[in-house]
Parts: C-alpha cells; structure tokens; sequence
C-alpha cells in the first residue's frame, strides 16, 4: 500500500484552509493511525527521500507498529558543504527521463509553495537523534551514484542504527527504483524475506531502549472531532477553553508525559453550550473507546468536564479543572469580561503566540456566540473534584482553589505545579 501524504498528490487539499504540507511529526502520527486502523500488525515501512525523513519519525515515535524499516536515499542528516560529492555524480543514470515526467506532473498538481515549504523543513529538520533511537530491523538502500543526497550520508546512517545494513544500487541515482528496478527489488525483498523469518540482523542491546520523544501533533479524527495525543495510551482528558485550540495545551501534555501519563486533547466544536459540548465529546470517547480517564478542563473547559463527569461517569476516574469559572455573582457576563481584561496584562508575553492565532481562527462571531451560551452554565454548582487557579488569576470565584504559580494561563505558565498536584491527586495515574 502507498500513501500520498499530506499536502502533495490527492491528499493536497486535506488539510482545511491550507494546501501546505504538515510537519514530520504531525505526518507521522497520522500515518501511524493509519497504520493502527488499517493494519492487525506491525507493518514493513519503506521511505524514499523525505519519505524516509518521514518514516524516521514514524519508527522513532512508534515502534511497536514497524516491522521493519527500509530508508531508500533518505534524507535527515544535516546537509554538509561538499559540493564535491554532488558535482561527482551530476551524471544521472538512466531512467531519470522516465521519472521526469512524473516529478514534473506532481510537482504542477503540489505547487511551487508546497514543494518550498517542504524542502524547507527537511533542510531545518535534524533527526540525527531520532536516528539513533531506532531499534528496529533496518534496510538502507542507495543508489551508488546519488547527487542529491550522496552516499557519505548512507554510510553516517549506518553507524547511528545499530540494527541496520547498507546495500548500493549500482548506475542508480536518487531514484534507484526507477533507475535499477531489477537490483532494487532484489535487495528489498531479500531484505522483508529475511525479516519475516526471523533472520534480519538484530540491535546489540547495550542498555534500555529509549523512550519515543514527547511529540503533539493532530493525530486523528473521531466522530468528526480532530484530536492530539502524547503516547500510545489515553491517561488524560485534556479540554481547552474559549477560543482556544488543542495545540495551547502542549505544554501541560508534556510534563504530564514527563511524569508518565500520556495525554489527548481533543479540538472542540464551536459554537455549543458546555452541555452540548459535554455529549458530542462523549461521542468522541465512545469513538475512541476511552474508559476511566482523567478528565482536565481549563476556564469554560472545566464546565464541559463536569458535565461529562455527570452524564457519563464511566469516562471520568478523576475530575480536574484549572482555573474554573463557576460564580454566583448578579451579572456574570461583566464580571468575566472585566476580569479577563485584568488577566490579560498577568500573562506571560509567550502565551499570546497561541492567543492570537487560535482567536483569529475562531472568529469573533463564534466566539462571543459560545461565550453568550455559555453563561447560563457558569452559575450552576460546580461538580466535586480537583479545583486549581493561578495565584494571580483573577476569574475564579470559588472557595477550596488550589492556588500555584501563574494566572489563568497557569498550566501553559507552570504546567509542572499542575502536573505535580494532578499526580499527587491521582496517585494510582503515574
């Protein structure tokens, strides 16, 4: 099976408002997936070029779902100056003219940007460490007279994956299945065959294997909502609030991931009131078959939590909300926009790199029609659990808060205080 991925062939416009490609990591946490839903078992990778880039992370990130991994002219190692090497095989071999026609027909139907972005990522990606972490079975594959990315390179893979092997293409370029078919498919397939029986040449062992690396990309779609995940496991619910986007709560994924819960976070529907959020997300858990999970919302996320928490007590082992909203003054919708508006000059100046974008993306409309709706719900009882607010969070009006560092914004500000309370809360979690 072969993928096109996102952004380039007729995954080109999969992403909504945007043709660019993704990034590696968020490729690769799609296509691992992919590989989840479509496959029963691991599965052997095969990556030509930034596809290799790409499925690097993809091993690096998931090996439980890599057979083995076949990298065919691949790039991720820093480029070097040495023209000399590329100049040395200017000569393409045969073959290059048949190939043409294709690389000129996708690059038309990708688009200049597309192809630009890309190449620039690939430039600025290093995935030197991920490289080293692979402890699959491995297959470099390389034609012998590649300009682009030479040899030099294959050689410098070879010493960083304990578990591999180098074989050339000879009168190969960067397109050795084109340019050679015969020898190309000879030396794969003797390669998968010795895999499959068990006779592939093995990592030596000097220590643990390492731990993937803490990755937040879009993962998946379920019941039509697009979600991140951090990990192979589902520990924690994290829900984010107004106008805000999963992407905001990556900080707190990551010390969650430091201390050994993996997180999800998924991107809500606007605009709803909390209890329609609360039953679409439920839809998105049955989905996803998520059982006794802690659930964390923060500001009118911690609305939506607890009425998940009461609709369906068998998704929610522990109820956290971080800097909860919940007020039994006369005019809430005053006290909240006057409050915010003090909490916007307590923040830390990184947070508005993701205050901006996600507000510009939501569109005013849809966030005061969500904010509007919403009122109604934060004069309700607050449900019973964890309540945390930043010492220097003006919004909630509470009694029994947990105060740590920060303002509402606390767990982008100090997500290790959250973390640390939400471990201590939930001891049987980690």
């Amino acid at each position: 099976m072969a993928v096109d991925l996102v952004g380039f062939g007729r995954n080109r416009f999969f992403i909504q408002r945007s043709s660019l490609p993704l990034g590696f990591r968020d490729v690769a946490a799609l296509l691992g997936r992919w590989i989840e839903s479509a496959f029963q078992e691991p599965v052997h990778v095969v990556g030509v070029s930034m596809g290799g880039h790409t499925a690097i992370h993809l091993a690096a990130a998931r090996p439980d779902l890599v057979r083995s991994l076949t990298l065919v002219n691949t790039t991720g190692i820093p480029f070097e100056l040495a023209p000399g090497r590329h100049l040395a095989n200017i000569i393409i071999p045969r073959g290059a003219l048949s190939f043409s026609t294709i690389l000129a027909r996708d690059a038309l139907r990708s688009g200049p940007m597309s192809i630009a972005v890309a190449f620039a990522r690939l430039l600025r990606d290093d995935a030197r460490p991920l490289i080293k972490s692979i402890r699959v079975p491995t297959l470099l594959l390389w034609g012998d007279r590649d300009p682009l990315v030479p040899l030099s390179y294959a050689r410098q893979l070879k010493e960083m994956i304990p578990a591999s092997r180098l074989v050339t293409i000879p009168n190969a370029g960067h397109i050795p299945m084109w340019e050679n078919p015969a020898a190309f498919n000879a030396a794969l397939l003797e390669f998968l065959r010795e895999v499959d029986r068990g006779q592939a040449i093995l990592p030596v062992r000097t220590g643990e294997i390492a731990r993937p690396p803490f990755a937040w990309p879009i993962t998946g779609v379920a019941s039509h909502i697009a979600y991140r995940q951090a990990g192979t496991r589902r520990d924690a619910v994290l829900i984010h609030g107004l106008g805000m986007s999963s992407a905001y709560l990556g900080h707190l994924a990551s010390a969650l991931f430091d201390s050994g819960l993996h997180a999800i976070a998924p991107d809500l529907v606007e605009p709803l009131s909390p209890v329609e959020h609360a039953r679409k997300l439920i839809d998105w858990a049955d989905a996803l078959s998520m059982r006794n999970a802690i659930w964390v919302g923060h500001s009118l996320g911690c609305n939506i939590v607890g009425h998940v928490a009461r609709l369906r007590p068998d998704l929610v082992r522990e109820l956290v909300c971080v800097g909860p909203l919940w007020t039994r003054a006369r005019h809430p919708m005053g006290r909240l926009l006057r409050r915010l508006l003090l909490d916007a000059f307590r923040e830390p100046l990184a947070l508005y790199a993701y205050v901006i974008p996600a507000y510009w993306n939501t569109g005013l409309a849809r966030w005061w029609t969500t904010f509007y709706r919403s009122l109604g719900d934060i004069r309700n009882e607050p449900p019973s659990g964890l309540m945390i607010a930043g010492e220097r969070d003006p919004l909630p009006d509470m009694p029994d808060i947990v105060r740590v560092p920060g303002a509402h914004a606390c767990l982008f500000s100090n997500p290790a205080e959250v973390t640390r309370l939400l471990v201590a809360h939930s001891p049987g979690s980690a």
